[in-house]
Parts: structure tokens; sequence; C-alpha cells
């Protein structure tokens, strides 16, 4: 997700699931979403099945980093 995108196209309200305390810019490392300083803010809903998304989130990257097997 672009914090910056959704400032930028005025989305009036941002739903999402789990946080991402690394690189968020919603409501972890900055907080663009209500940044007074730009043109724009929304409202934001945050932790909507945090912990399904979590999960999901995280059996996507492993997949990643998981070698695929070459068929003999």
């Amino acid at each position: 997700m672009c914090a910056g995108a959704l400032v930028n196209a005025r989305i009036s309200r941002l739903v999402y699931g789990c946080s991402n305390p690394k690189a968020g810019a919603v409501r972890t490392l900055f907080q663009i979403a209500e940044d007074v300083r730009l043109n724009h803010r929304m409202a934001v809903t945050a932790g909507v099945l945090a912990e399904e998304c979590g999960e999901m989130l995280t059996a996507f990257f492993r997949a990643l980093r998981t070698p695929a097997k070459v068929p003999t």
C-alpha cells in the first residue's frame, strides 16, 4: 500500500488488517494519513482481522523465500 498515493487520490477512508512495523506509513513509522502538513487527510480503521491478515502475509513471504523444488 502506498500512503502517499492514497493522500494524492483523496481517498476518504482506509481500512486495513495488520500494521507494518518496519516500513508502515499510516500508523507506525509515519502518520501520513493524518499529517496536518498535507492537503488531505482520511479516516483510518486499522486491525480488521489483524491476526488472519498477519498469518497470510507471513505465509506469502515465507513461500517467496523457500526455494522452488525442481522436478526430477
